[in-house]
């Protein structure tokens, strides 16, 4: 018999997140399924309302860019997010050359847009429905907040492409401007002029992609991008130092989802086999509370192959050394998707909490090494399996690929 609980949340299903393309996570917690009621119930007068305000607000038609003055794209996510977001950003600024846009970003995203052309201003909303289990009537606020700060710009187009919290979909609705594409998650995209269609499987940069055009905003390339100044460049070439006859490598063992991070001591023992049996200098990095996982690749590449660089780059500095790097070994997250922007050959091992098909970072060097258990796709930040799907990457399949990969196959 079906518990009241789950009767009362499938009733209110179209109110609910939708991760990807409308998958749910194989397992939830009780209090997951609570949560999520709740907050279902403490928008469903939004969503009633909005439908009943905008009740004669359908589909528009096709935008025309020399109606557009000012946009503002809305991206509240993490880096590797930000980077597929690059060619989206082209897109815009090539479809409406004179347009001003501005860029709506986290904190840690916020000097990556700065740098990207096209981009006139970069607004920071650290909102905190990005975040696992937080308080649903403190994102409700954040969300009318943000929905505010956008209006008083006075925007003629508003770009929100991010489908995996209904909250995106409500500011989008009542941020006031002319024109308002994105996704009507959980019923709350009422407010939109250009409703996307439901995400389909595939890359993010291509299901971004399609929601543009379905609006009439052409995606000519799908390539990501991270521009470095010759300055920066010259900036990275000091830092380096004099390097002949190695070869640069570069590791970072970090994820900013924990059960992302393949074991540092895997990496570890990745490092001591190529060391030995390469030419290397290896490039260690991590970012702010990272550095304790870089100990024991530390350790094993010994004083003389190591060039520590945890805790001392910027973004772009990060970038402009990968640029240098003849491999790049990582984790899923923000530096794999710098790594692939650059051009660099890189080496990701990739977990079960997504797909690597439509996630992965994207460049032609760029080789993924992931396993299918039962349980992947999972969309979580907790494992109650002991991170299998990483478990099953060996060592050796890791150090071999690299290996071949430093050869040039």
């Amino acid at each position: 018999m079906l518990h009241p609980a789950d009767a009362v949340e499938r009733l209110l299903a179209p109110l609910r997140s939708q991760p990807v393309y409308g998958a749910v996570p194989a397992k939830r917690k009780q209090s997951s399924r609570l949560s999520a009621l709740l907050q279902s119930l403490i928008l469903l007068p939004f969503s009633l309302a909005g439908r009943l305000i905008f009740l004669f607000n359908g589909r528009s038609a096709r935008l025309k860019s020399a109606n557009v003055k000012r946009i503002v794209f809305v991206k509240l996510d993490h880096i590797g997010d930000a980077v597929m977001a690059s060619p989206i950003l082209r897109a815009l600024h090539e479809w409406a050359p004179s347009a001003e846009i501005t860029v709506v970003a986290r904190p840690q995203s916020a000097e990556y847009f700065r740098l990207l052309p096209g981009v006139s201003r970069v607004a920071v909303a650290d909102v905190p429905w990005i975040r696992p289990n937080s308080p649903s009537f403190t994102n409700l606020r954040a969300c009318l907040a943000l929905a505010r700060k956008i209006r008083a710009g006075r925007y003629d187009l508003a770009v929100d492409l991010r489908y995996h919290n209904r909250l995106d979909s409500l500011a989008l609705s009542l941020c006031g401007a002319r024109w308002r594409l994105g996704f009507n998650t959980g019923n709350m995209g009422f407010g939109l002029t250009h409703r996307a269609g439901r995400p389909r499987k595939g890359h993010e940069i291509v299901r971004m992609a399609r929601a543009l055009a379905g609006a009439g905003i052409p995606v000519k390339s799908l390539d990501t991008m991270f521009p470095i100044s010759p300055a920066l460049a010259r900036a990275v070439s000091r830092k380096l130092g004099a390097i002949r006859g190695k070869k640069l490598v570069a590791f970072h063992p970090g994820a900013g989802n924990a059960i992302k991070r393949w074991m540092p001591e895997r990496f570890a023992e990745v490092a001591r086999e190529l060391v030995r049996r390469s030419a290397i200098r290896l490039v260690l990095l991590g970012g702010p509370g990272e550095s304790a996982l870089g100990e024991g690749i530390a350790r094993a590449a010994g004083r003389r192959a190591l060039i520590d660089l945890r805790g001392k780059l910027s973004l772009a500095r990060m970038a402009g050394v990968l640029e240098r790097c003849n491999l790049f070994i990582g984790n899923d997250g923000g530096p794999a998707h710098v790594a692939g922007a650059v051009g660099t050959p890189s080496l990701v091992v990739f977990s079960g909490t997504s797909i690597a098909a439509d996630w992965a970072p994207r460049g032609k060097r760029v080789r993924i090494i992931e396993k299918t258990v039962p349980c992947k796709p999972c969309y979580s930040t907790t494992c109650p399996f002991g991170q299998a799907c990483l478990r099953a990457v060996s060592v050796d399949e890791v150090a071999g690929l690299a290996g071949r990969m430093l050869r040039g196959r």
